[in-house]
């Protein structure tokens, strides 16, 4: 309650500091965005933004189909890709402050016929508060199937967990799972006894005049990559990434998170319980360096700013949801067109800039005491030396001398790694063959006797990426496994991530799967296998993209060897 109370305090006082006329900065921003708009060569935008309770600005721009010159509006549709999330997470929540659930029993209490297979020995179950906060060790996706031509029910979502495999016990990792939130849906069918987007529309939608918020396929808004018309996927499961919705709308989603759980009418959502979805959740947890992740909500502080925020790609379609209890500001960003944020970001900054100007004795941001260079012991060389299982592939510590050679080899990059003060090591490149070029930082630490490495950013924060893989033999049959593979389950109405891998030991000795993602863009696969039998193996680490951690399975059918990744069925090529 104290923590409400200072909340409630903290957004009265700041807010009354900006509840002056923004008319000037209303004519300001709208020039500012028309053009960015150009400058960046983004085919549609729409922007909505509230402070204090009055809307600042609710506007398109550019065209939400160029081809019918149809000009975006503040109620345009775009596909909002995982802010999906952020509103199957608000259901649960209502049903919550509604006491027809409690998050924090486990999940299997309301959906008993969930079952999922482990590769651990912890045996504690995940609660629906893992799942909300991503801690629930649940892989990020189920590769095969996810990116859908045609819709397909939540319940095979059931279906395909009893054949997976979790990737950590429960509130170790901070893992961003598609798969998770998926199961809240599956979760808010089951309790609330009504299908998913019927429940959507009646007890989420209509009662925040959410009225341009909907599922299923988008009509009117078209998708563009460098101002030329692209395709994009047609259909994911709604619960982590099918919404459709307007800027507009999505403003109104942060305001009740904004207002402490009320809405224009009512009392939403408990007032206890919306503050708790913007705190940050199992700081305690082993494997969590972000220390921000609320309950479906990112949370970074900067200075005396808390930055709440949830963002969605569906591509090339690109949205983001900003709050900022300290100034009561609320702000939804939505584009069908290139999907690398920048516009969303600017947007966001000469909002803050806009902001900070009235309030006199706002800080720039958290210092953090800066980094020296500092020479490792022999001991912590030996133990930071390595082959890396990480979300960029493959990569190889080598000692060299007091420094280090990290070659990243699925990029076929080798750099400098010179070792820092709060173990952090900091990469360089030469331009040109002498000029050194700081490339990026990465922390590594120690965790129940593994080896994590991850990005350290300037402000502070740090993103795990990778383990340090620990070398076992390989048994027998996986190395009789060794060649080429081809899925041979693929179904018409699925986009094909995999076709084609190859399964091999490679110059480290390690077991390696390489091949080619192909959609939705092109890029080498490369993921380190660790073999715990002679049927299994994972995938070492924990990590944003697919396939960390997960499970891999090996047998023979019909005398040809079998690869069961993700979803996918790959049988030898003889």
């Amino acid at each position: 309650m104290k923590h409400i109370i200072l909340f409630t305090l903290m957004i009265v006082n700041l807010g009354s500091c900006f509840g002056q006329s923004h008319n000037d900065f209303r004519v300001t921003l709208d020039k500012f965005i028309s053009k960015q708009k150009d400058k960046l060569k983004v085919t549609g935008v729409s922007v909505a933004l509230m402070i204090d309770d009055e809307v600042i600005l609710s506007k398109g721009y550019g065209y939400a189909d160029k081809e019918n010159h149809l000009l975006a509006t503040d109620k345009t549709q775009y596909a909002v890709g995982s802010i999906s999330k952020l509103a199957t997470s608000t259901a649960v929540l209502r049903l919550y402050s509604e006491n027809k659930i409690d998050i924090d029993k486990p999940y299997v209490h309301y959906v008993p016929e969930f079952s999922m297979n482990k590769h651990f020995q912890e045996n504690a179950p995940f609660t629906v508060r893992h799942l909300l906060a991503h801690f629930a060790g649940i892989p990020r996706v189920h590769a095969k199937g996810y990116s859908m031509k045609q819709e397909r029910p939540l319940s095979r979502i059931l279906e395909i967990s009893k054949k997976s495999y979790l990737i950590a016990p429960p509130g170790t990792v901070n893992q961003y799972s598609d798969w998770g939130t998926d199961l809240l849906a599956v979760l808010v069918e089951k309790v609330s006894g009504q299908g998913f987007e019927e429940y959507m529309e009646e007890a989420i939608f209509k009662p925040l005049a959410m009225h341009d918020s909907n599922y299923g396929f988008l009509q009117g808004t078209k998708s563009y990559n460098k101002s030329s018309l692209t395709p994009t996927y047609e259909y994911s499961y709604v619960g982590s990434d099918g919404l459709n919705s307007t800027a507009v709308d999505l403003m109104r989603l942060g305001q009740i998170y904004l207002n402490r759980g009320k809405s224009a009418t009512k009392q939403f959502l408990n007032e206890n319980i919306a503050y708790s979805a913007l705190t940050p959740q199992f700081e305690d947890a082993p494997l969590n360096f972000s220390k921000g992740q609320g309950l479906m909500w990112d949370i970074r502080q900067f200075g005396q700013f808390t930055r709440i925020s949830k963002g969605g790609i569906h591509e090339p379609f690109y949205s983001m949801l900003y709050i900022i209890p300290e100034l009561h500001m609320s702000l939804a960003i939505c584009s069908n067109s290139n999907s690398s944020g920048a516009i969303h970001w600017r947007i966001y900054g000469e909002v803050i800039q806009h902001l900070s100007k009235k309030k006199k004795d706002q800080g720039t941001g958290t210092t953090h005491p800066p980094i020296r260079p500092e020479e490792l012991s022999v001991n912590e060389m030996n133990k930071l030396a390595g082959v890396y299982s990480t979300d960029e592939g493959i990569v190889n510590i080598e000692k060299k001398g007091r420094k280090f050679k990290i070659t990243f080899e699925a990029m076929g990059k080798t750099f400098t790694g010179i070792p820092y003060s709060n173990n952090t090591i900091r990469i360089k490149a030469r331009l040109l063959g002498f000029i050194p070029i700081h490339i990026m930082d990465i922390f590594w630490r120690e965790v129940n006797k593994e080896i994590v490495v991850g990005e350290q950013y300037a402000n502070g924060h740090r993103s795990l990426g990778g383990v340090k893989i620990k070398r076992k033999t390989i048994p027998a049959e996986w190395q009789q496994a060794l060649g080429k593979y081809q899925a041979t389950n693929l179904q018409h109405d699925e986009y094909a991530h995999l076709r084609e891998i190859e399964l091999k030991i490679n110059k480290h000795q390690i077991l390696e799967i390489s091949g080619q993602v192909e959609y939705p863009r092109k890029f080498p696969l490369q993921l380190a296998l660790l073999p715990l039998s002679e049927n299994l193996a994972i995938v070492p680490g924990y990590s944003f993209e697919f396939f960390a951690g997960e499970t891999i399975e090996r047998f023979q059918r019909d005398g040809q060897n079998v690869i069961l990744l993700s979803g996918y069925e790959f049988t030898q090529i003889k």
